[in-house]
């Protein structure tokens, strides 16, 4: 499922949609220039993976979900803490999870 189909499918869950980043540098920029509450992160974008994010995100203290198509033990370690959803995966799952996630 690409970023932008999902974004819609998720801002029809009920959550407000900073952007889609496609490249980690364009995730970084929207970082910089948006407070967000929750991310959902691809592990793998493109020929990058997305851990310079799960960086930048835990230094603010941001929760995310990570998603993959790789096994677990093919990720980075900065996804070790994060909910990680293998895909393809439901999007109903990928909503509780983001939910469980939410600061209370």
């Amino acid at each position: 499922m690409i970023g932008f189909d999902l974004s819609i499918e998720l801002e029809e869950a009920g959550f407000a949609i900073v952007g889609v980043a496609p490249t980690v540098s364009k995730a970084l920029h929207l970082l910089q220039r948006h407070r967000c509450d929750l991310a959902v992160l691809d592990v793998n974008l493109g020929h990058e993976t997305s851990a310079p994010i799960a960086r930048a995100l835990m230094a603010e203290g941001v929760p995310f979900v990570a998603v993959t198509g790789y096994s677990v033990d093919q990720c980075p370690e900065e996804f070790a803490t994060a909910p990680l959803l293998s895909k393809p995966f439901q999007t109903s799952r990928l909503v509780a999870t983001l939910r469980r996630q939410l600061p209370r």
